[in-house]
């Protein structure tokens, strides 16, 4: 059958599982998502505009590339490619860190459906959509956020010009010439809402309870880092406030879950609708469901101690704190500063017997920051540890990776904020990703901190605050020694890869060449059977599949492809 649409989510790099020439280092992804670094989670949007065009009638099909090369090392991808038949192709380009996966992606597509219009969506791809539009293998760029309407207009274009120019935010290509139509946001609620009951549902009970709803879109907040603040919306989508579900569509999308097959489920609410009363109330039937056991939560500004003990369901909340740093002055570098470490404390130890606790974030990358304040921030969340031991209350301190945010305050103002920026381009953060040493990979060094010191001040303080948890008994020993091995391990990796790139080219270089890449392919191979991160240290690889997984759809294609050759 062919599709009207296939959606696919590429890996960072193609093909990861092949390569000798890039490590994939141990925290070289932030670890602050529990992701590899082949960042398989695509965004929650693809899910939407996929059961938004079946809802129209569209015959779609998303397709994880990423997750499946992952999980199942006989998958061949170019054979599926080959075999796909579709006349759009839709890859989300929506971080950076998929720049190189995405563009080959499409290029292998094209080079086996010359027919095909491939587009792309995603802010990557809006940030970059004139640079993006000029890659041969792709045709469209689908840019803003909330998109279903636009790409079931691309859709039903059927590539008439006349009809390309009635698209909102679309850049495209006619004749050699490059045409951005004009930008614009739907003037409606947020109408990315998904039936979580298509992904839970089937009796499917190997899928792991836990997924991410998103209640609305923009930010109130500028955190000058993030290429999602208020700053950041305003100038790329004109979006100069935040667009939310209504209480019925977020009620509505829970109740989905609720209703699914799922149990003991974990749902991570993003950005800050708590603090609007109505979608609050909207959740709290839902919540208040013996199936949802966990809700984790952001919060800004402090809240007032009352609102939370308010919440009936507040004894399954996890409670994520960002002050980025507990140096004052440097929180008001970030944008934060919106209250004090004692102000902190003092809320958590108000609602601590409320709440099933806490995940405090701290990050290395900030200006000013130097290798002393850092040491400090590690002794602050050391001080955590002891005052809040067995009380579930857990800091992270995570370095700013893979890339600061392009259109974020501190990328667009970057001398200002005593940063230097080295990629800007497709063609750089493709380059970028290649890099044997993630060192090379950032795009970013501060004032105070080279891309090298970066680097080493991350494995100096997680190996440090590691071992310190061991001390705590925060988690058992034998895990703390296991990731201070890999971190050992790791560091070793790269001192050995620098010495390899400093060499002068000699058969001695060759040599030396020839046993670092062996070296990488097999860390590589160990990592690619597990993703590690400070929130999961224990990780039982992929056993279960995740909401992003698309084991069925693969399953549907192969079914279909011996349906074809029987016949």
């Amino acid at each position: 059958m062919k599709l009207d649409l296939a959606l696919l989510h590429a890996p960072s790099v193609y093909d990861f599982r092949k390569k000798d020439d890039v490590l994939f280092a141990y925290l070289a992804n932030s670890d602050s998502v529990h992701v590899s670094g082949i960042f398989e989670m695509p965004p929650v949007g693809l899910l939407a505009i996929h059961q938004y065009l079946e809802s129209k009638g569209k015959k779609v099909e998303f397709y994880n590339i990423a997750s499946h090369m992952l999980r199942y090392s006989e998958f061949d991808v170019e054979k599926f490619l080959f075999e796909l038949e579709a006349d759009f192709i839709g890859i989300d380009l929506h971080w950076l860190a998929h720049t190189q996966g995405v563009l080959e992606l499409a290029k292998i597509c094209k080079s086996y459906h010359k027919d095909s219009k491939i587009f792309i969506g995603g802010i990557s791809a809006s940030q970059l959509h004139l640079d993006a539009i000029t890659y041969p293998q792709i045709d469209y760029v689908v840019r803003g956020a909330d998109t279903l309407e636009y790409v079931e207009m691309l859709l039903n274009a059927e590539n008439d010009p006349d009809r390309l120019k009635q698209v909102p935010n679309l850049t495209w290509k006619y004749q050699g010439e490059v045409i951005a139509n004009d930008l614009e946001y739907p003037n409606k609620p947020y109408s990315a809402v998904i039936d979580w009951g298509k992904i839970f549902g089937n009796g499917n009970e190997n899928i792991t309870p836990y997924n991410i709803v998103i209640p609305q879109y923009g930010c109130e907040y500028n955190c000058n880092w993030c290429g999602g603040s208020q700053y950041s919306n305003q100038k790329e989508f004109g979006l100069s406030k935040v667009v939310e579900k209504t209480p019925q569509m977020l009620q509505q999308e829970l109740t989905t879950l609720i209703n699914s097959d799922t149990k003991k489920h974990t749902v991570t609410m993003i950005n800050y609708w708590h603090e609007h009363d109505g979608l609050l109330d909207a959740v709290d039937e839902a919540f208040r469901n013996d199936k949802i056991e966990r809700i984790h939560i952001s919060i800004r500004k402090l809240p007032e101690v009352e609102r939370i003990m308010k919440l009936s369901w507040s004894k399954k909340i996890i409670i994520e704190l960002s002050p980025d740093s507990e140096q004052m002055e440097l929180c008001k570098m970030c944008g934060h500063a919106h209250y004090t470490m004692e102000e902190m404390e003092d809320f958590i130890d108000n609602v601590l017997e409320a709440v099933y606790s806490f995940e405090i974030y701290f990050m290395i990358g900030i200006p000013n920051q130097t290798r002393e304040s850092i040491q400090k921030t590690m002794n602050y969340c050391v001080h955590l540890l002891d005052k809040y031991r067995g009380k579930r209350v857990m800091p992270y301190i995570c370095p700013m990776l893979p890339f600061l945010d392009m259109n974020s305050v501190f990328f667009d103002h970057s001398k200002r904020f005593g940063y230097k920026v080295y990629h800007k381009t497709l063609k750089d953060y493709c380059n970028a990703l290649l890099s044997m040493n993630w060192k090379n990979r950032l795009n970013y060094e501060t004032n105070c901190l080279s891309r090298s010191d970066l680097v080493d001040i991350t494995y100096e303080i997680i190996r440090e605050f590691t071992k310190k948890k061991a001390e705590y008994q925060i988690l058992p020993k034998g895990i703390c020694d296991g990731i201070v091995k890999l971190i050992d391990e790791t560091v070793a990796l790269l001192e050995e890869i620098d010495l390899y790139e400093n060499m002068t080219e000699s058969y001695e270089k060759e040599c030396k060449g020839n046993k670092v890449r062996s070296a990488i392919f097999e860390y590589n191979q160990r990592a690619f059977k597990s993703v590690k991160s400070q929130q999961r240290p224990m990780d039982f690889g992929f056993a279960r599949s995740q909401w992003f997984d698309t084991d069925e759809a693969f399953k549907r294609f192969e079914d279909e492809r011996r349906g074809e050759n029987i016949c």
